[in-house]
């Protein structure tokens, strides 16, 4: 774990079942891409478009459910992933580079839709903490998937950084954000769960409408 860290806690990590279906359900929608039928080079191009404008405005997006937050504890936490998940959206940029490629203007409608869905996710932290928790503990569930792709499509490391990091990063990121959500679930668990499964559903939106504008 790097310097940014956040301090250590009970480290309590007890997984909450039904945001952990979330996580594997958005998982299962990805992994096809990932395996021999998946993406071929101008499909992971593609994809790497799409991630680059849905991290773009992982900043902001953090920041706005950080304000939710109504006690210490939780304003670490989004300070941190804050700057945990800061110039992400670059490293996207920098390998469709490495690959003759650039990003879009035209941001896509599943990442249109992600980011309005973000932000209508109401005025309490606990749907946030459902969302991050799905979101956190995709990768873990694609870890030999991933590296697979990296052979099949022979990338080199300029040309995967974005995935490489979200695989190593988001393992650390899903432990942190089980040990917080075990603390924090049962004030909320209605909100919680609304938002795990919004974020689920938008991640699946991000593959059932691949390939389109």
């Amino acid at each position: 774990m790097s310097a940014s860290s956040l301090p250590s806690s009970s480290q309590e990590r007890t997984p909450i079942l039904e945001l952990e279906v979330l996580a594997e359900k958005a998982a299962n929608a990805f992994r096809p891409f990932l395996g021999p039928e998946g993406f071929d080079l101008a499909q992971y191009q593609q994809f790497l478009n799409t991630m680059y404008h849905y991290t773009a405005r992982s900043g902001e997006m953090i920041q706005h459910a950080g304000s939710k937050a109504h006690d210490e504890e939780l304003k670490q936490f989004f300070k941190y992933m804050c700057n945990e998940e800061q110039g992400h959206y670059l490293l996207a940029k920098e390998d469709l580079k490495e690959l003759g490629g650039e990003v879009s203007e035209a941001i896509p409608q599943s990442v249109q839709d992600f980011h309005h869905t973000w932000f209508s996710l109401g005025d309490t932290i606990y749907a946030y903490l459902g969302a991050i928790y799905v979101f956190e503990n995709i990768a873990k569930h694609v870890q030999k998937e991933g590296k697979d792709l990296f052979a099949r499509l022979n990338l080199n490391k300029k040309q995967r950084r974005w995935v490489a990091v979200h695989l190593e990063a988001d393992l650390v990121h899903g432990d942190e954000i089980i040990d917080l959500c075990s603390r924090y679930f049962d004030n909320n668990p209605s909100a919680c769960l609304e938002g795990g499964r919004a974020m689920c559903d938008c991640w699946i939106n991000v593959f059932t409408h691949f390939g389109r504008a």
